[in-house]
């Protein structure tokens, strides 16, 4: 894991709220930001596991107290169609969950 993102010096040092992922994508140079997997607290969703995707690179990232944010992930995007970029980042996010089927071959 590395912590060499310039996306993530504007996450706080604690989950983010699924309302703040959404403000990402209003910038330019966020194509999309949305948590893998979220959980309600005091009337807020937030999330510790993130996809935020760039025009160059999608990354997986996620929260783990004492340690701050980390990339677990890094898709490059470069000459790549978006969505198989956005596609692949969201497979190696899932990693061995077992709520989420391994696409087929």
């Amino acid at each position: 894991m590395t912590t060499d993102s310039p996306v993530l010096d504007s996450f706080p040092d604690s989950p983010v709220t699924t309302a703040a992922l959404s403000d990402l994508e209003d910038h330019d140079a966020i194509r999309t930001a949305i948590p893998l997997i979220s959980e309600a607290h005091d009337g807020q969703e937030i999330s510790d596991l993130v996809v935020v995707q760039t025009e160059s690179v999608a990354i997986v990232a996620s929260y783990t107290d004492g340690e701050g944010w980390t990339v677990d992930h890094r898709v490059d995007g470069a000459d790549r169609d978006p969505s198989a970029v956005l596609e692949d980042a969201m497979i190696a996010g899932q990693g061995d969950s077992p709520l989420v089927d391994a696409p087929e071959e």
